[in-house]
């Protein structure tokens, strides 16, 4: 039987993770049955409910809505920041729910590549050797993970970059689109790499960098 599973999350991002459930299902083809059965949306905001019906898609409620959900049902997390993420996978966990691992069937990966509960992998995406991606880690489309590199928990690899290998992207760090981080370099923990960027040297906690190469901006928190 298929697993129930909800999208937390209606916005742009969210409903491309649906495009990774329906690529999903759509691979086990029609003699067998789908591995999931997609139940809809929970989302605190207020969701595009035109987009959503143009999908087929049900918008269930706010996050408290998620203790009411099917038994087994799972659940991925479609926002973009990490430190939103991490808040409701609490939520999540707190109702009983199990995270689902995304990955579309475009995706390639080398030998020993770890994939942690609630990472999202999107199309298009390569990952080599030797890799490990998070626990509710986001890797964008077109996307590429060089060896032995860590993409921590809830961090976010946007679409377009270039991951070198031997690179550490820290818990709820986002890499903005068509960056490129060179080999053995670590982006701290909550630091933004701004859209296309190229970073040559490793990127302190809580900060935001962008150019060419990449500059100190300006720290993202005051403590």
């Amino acid at each position: 039987m298929p697993t129930p599973l909800v999208i937390i999350g209606a916005g742009g991002f969210g409903r491309e993770v649906l495009d990774i459930v329906n690529d999903g299902n759509r691979q086990l083809g029609d003699s067998k049955p789908k591995r999931f059965d997609f139940v809809g949306f929970v989302d605190d905001g207020d969701p595009d409910m035109d987009r959503l019906s143009r999908l087929g898609a049900s918008y269930i409620g706010p996050s408290s809505s998620l203790s009411d959900l099917p038994p087994g049902c799972e659940y991925s997390i479609g926002i973009g920041s990490g430190a939103v993420r991490r808040k409701f996978d609490k939520v999540a966990t707190a109702a009983g729910l199990k995270p689902a691992t995304l990955i579309h069937s475009t995706a390639t990966f080398g030998n020993d590549v770890r994939i942690s509960p609630g990472a999202v992998v999107c199309a298009h995406v390569s990952v080599t050797t030797n890799v490990s991606i998070g626990r509710h880690a986001h890797i964008n489309l077109n996307s590429t993970i060089g060896h032995d590199a860590v993409i921590a928990d809830f961090s976010t690899v946007n679409p377009l970059c270039a991951i070198s290998g031997e690179v550490t992207v820290g818990e709820e760090a986002m890499i903005g689109t068509n960056s490129a981080i060179n080999q053995g370099l670590t982006i701290g923990r909550g630091s933004v790499v701004g859209s296309g960027s190229a970073v040559t040297r490793s990127v302190e906690e809580y900060t935001l960098v962008a150019g060419v190469p990449a500059e100190f901006k300006k720290a993202l928190r005051n403590d």
